[in-house]
């Protein structure tokens, strides 16, 4: 991969002309998309006042309390029908430009940290890999994503994109009815890589805020016992300062979680600044970085000619792609080819 130092000068060469270009089509959908929601405007003052006139000209007046104003109620539907139709062409053109900018940036800085990646924009990692880290307390009823970035890394296979989670619960009121309830199950940056070693247990890795809260709570520690298997304390203090560990072997978990690779993940989580989630799974990695917000979507409002921006893009790319060399993935010293 190449080095940050290297990126100025990417950025100037490639990268900006292209933004040069893509912020002309930015104004000119920004454009067209006011002259639509000007259509709109001039599409509802003229369909109401076919309404009000039609309504009089069967009732006598503008508006009659007293009758069904039929008139009016279909204004009123074909109203929402064409608010649909319109917000929807809006939509489809800002997605024109959300994807040129996709596709041209960012996957001309994935293909700049490593050429055999390979960037789709509006696919996403599997949701079956998602269940598959057994790192969530439950799965995922609505699941989407975006920014897919796969390949192989040496001898390492990994993927990753953007993931939106959500989990429905319900609840029954008094009266017998029934509540749907959307909640959060993971937004951020999902993460998959095979293991350089071959390993039967599963393991997981939490933020050490996350063991507090079993700990002190004996019915969380029981479910966390349950799902996630045995507490293993490490002899690393550093690392326990930062993660709970829960595993199914206390000797297979030190076998996996060798000094050197405790010291790479806790570099990793400090790097990040997130309260990230490991899993050991099928002799697989996952990890789970959390993030507040869409990770790589451009500006609409304004410029995208922006290098700092840019290099937000990169650096994030570019740490997701050195997991690998950050924990050292490649190196396969022991039975796994």
């Amino acid at each position: 991969m190449k080095k940050e130092t290297a990126f100025k000068s990417f950025y100037s060469t490639t990268i900006l002309p292209m933004l040069i270009e893509i912020d002309k089509l930015r104004r000119k959908i920004r454009l067209k998309n006011f002259y639509t929601f000007l259509a709109y405007i001039g599409f509802i003052a003229l369909l109401f006042l076919i309404g009000f006139l039609v309504n009089r000209m069967i009732y006598g007046v503008w508006i009659d309390d007293n009758k069904a104003n039929v008139p009016i109620i279909i204004v009123v539907i074909i109203l929402i029908i064409s608010f649909i139709y319109f917000l929807g062409k809006i939509n489809t053109n800002k997605k024109v430009f959300v994807d040129r900018y996709k596709n041209d940036i960012i996957g001309t800085i994935v293909k700049f940290i490593d050429e055999s990646l390979l960037y789709e924009a509006n696919n996403k990692i599997a949701e079956k890999e998602f269940i598959a880290s057994k790192l969530f307390h439950h799965n995922p009823n609505r699941y989407n994503g975006d920014d897919y970035v796969s390949g192989k890394i040496d001898k390492t296979e990994i993927a990753f994109s953007e993931v939106h989670a959500k989990y429905k619960t319900e609840t029954v009121d008094e009266d017998g009815s029934t509540r749907e309830k959307w909640r959060s199950l993971f937004d951020g940056l999902f993460f998959k890589a095979d293991f350089n070693k071959d390993f039967k247990g599963e393991y997981f890795l939490f933020p050490e805020s996350l063991g507090k809260m079993f700990g002190q709570a004996n019915k969380f520690f029981l479910r966390a016992k349950k799902q996630f298997g045995e507490p293993i304390h490490l002899e690393d203090i550093e690392f326990e300062k930062e993660f709970v560990v829960y595993g199914s072997d206390q000797v297979e978990a030190r076998y996996i979680l060798s000094s050197s690779l405790m010291k790479r993940l806790l570099d990793f989580k400090r790097q990040t600044g997130k309260k990230i989630k490991i899993s050991f799974v099928n002799s697989s990695l996952y990890i789970a970085i959390p993030y507040k917000k869409p990770l790589f979507e451009p500006g609409y409002y304004s410029s995208v000619i922006n290098e700092k921006k840019i290099k937000e893009y990169y650096l994030d790319l570019e740490m997701d792609v050195g997991i690998v060399k950050d924990l050292n993935l490649n190196t396969r010293i022991w039975r796994k080819q």
